[in-house]
């Protein structure tokens, strides 16, 4: 075996990093070396087992299961994801979108309307673009498929066997579920990796899904992109933007592309989410809404940005500092996507809002608190 204790530790460092004050952090880190050590040597002889996963369901954006391994089997994960994304990246196309470093939706709006101009020659000629995405992506990704594409780039035997353990691990059989009963039941079944088959779905919050999901949908771009020739293509996890002149070209690449996930892949592309249009009517894509000259972000996103100050305006009190903290980190995030779409006039409106938020009383600003209740 040719894994080195130095890359545990770089795992442990790379897992750590945002996470550090967390309560699963801090108890990993009191015995740093002795869990380190502990996992490097339960790696190298084989005896390395999945632990516990947390179970919990979040309703914002849209109503999701999220499966949160625990810290220790993250370093693992990490492990994984540093041998694997180094022979991976280089092969993956160059408008291919999250968990990628330097591609987020910021990368992915740019790269989109840069396209958007180029096909249409700066604005002066008429194109049409098609979006679409795959239905119920995470719980429906077909595990021995997505095997099979790991192997193509994995020589190591102990590798494939940690690979295999991760990959086909069920964490139902030993969790802990956060939420209650209600929260779980309000979840479509569909959606649901309670209800998907043995042989699919990755959970949804560990960095390997989010990985191997790229790894997965790979061979789908490179038909894209060699064999449909759509040279204006575009793809964030499971959505994904095609622009051409010819609205004929789109609807024969919507046929063959949903012939080719059915058949090479075992997904579809979901019935009612698919969209044909022409450019000038603006592209809906990683959280903007994209129009010549400019783009906006997504009116419910705008929504649920003014909810929220609108809730601590209603009720100060109602508020305790956590709460606040979360308040303030979700309002800098927000301001964050607007700065980049056309929205002075909101960030003004909201600005005015929340100005007195976070006001350090020594005007230091290395602490930001909310003034004084009364």
């Amino acid at each position: 075996m040719d894994l080195a204790f130095e890359e545990v530790a770089q795992a442990y460092f790379d897992c750590r990093r945002h996470k550090r004050r967390t309560l699963y952090a801090l108890d990993f880190e009191f015995n740093l070396e002795k869990n380190l050590f502990r996992l490097f040597e339960e790696l190298r002889e084989g005896r390395y087992k999945i632990g516990k996963s947390i179970a919990f369901v979040v309703e914002q954006p849209k109503i999701r299961e999220i499966w949160s391994a625990t810290f220790r089997d993250r370093v693992v994960h990490h492990v994984i994801y540093n041998r694997l994304s180094p022979r991976f990246y280089p092969s993956f196309i160059r408008d291919t979108f999250a968990c990628i470093p330097g591609r987020g939706n910021l990368d992915a709006s740019n790269r989109l309307w840069a396209g958007m101009r180029s096909i249409t020659r700066n604005w002066s000629m008429s194109a049409y673009f098609l979006t679409a995405d795959i239905r119920n992506f995470f719980p429906s990704i077909h595990k021995p498929t997505l095997y099979e594409f790991l192997l193509t780039k994995t020589p190591e035997s102990w590798l494939r066997e940690l690979i295999y353990q991760v990959l086909f691990h069920d964490p139902r059989i030993y969790c802990c579920a956060r939420s209650s009963k209600e929260a779980f039941a309000r979840v479509p079944a569909y959606k649901s990796l309670w209800h998907a088959p043995l042989d699919r779905g990755l959970p949804i919050g560990n960095l390997t899904s989010q990985f191997w999901a790229n790894v997965y949908l790979n061979d789908f771009d490179q038909w894209m992109k060699h064999e449909i020739r759509a040279h204006y293509y575009y793809r964030y996890v499971d959505d994904f933007v095609v622009l051409h002149e010819s609205p004929d070209f789109l609807n024969e690449c919507f046929k063959r592309s949903s012939e080719f996930l059915a058949t090479r892949l075992k997904v579809e592309i979901h019935p009612f989410k698919h969209r044909l249009g022409t450019v000038d009517q603006g592209v809906d894509f990683v959280g903007y809404f994209h129009k010549p000259y400019r783009r906006y972000l997504r009116k419910r996103t705008v929504n649920r940005m003014k909810s929220a100050v609108n809730c601590w305006r209603a009720d100060p009190d109602a508020f305790n500092d956590q709460s606040l903290l979360r308040l303030r980190n979700t309002f800098n995030s927000y301001s964050g996507l607007l700065r980049h779409s056309a929205s002075f006039r909101l960030r003004q409106h909201l600005g005015e809002k929340v100005n007195c938020l976070f006001i350090s009383p020594d005007k230091s600003y290395a602490k930001l608190i909310l003034p004084v209740r009364k």
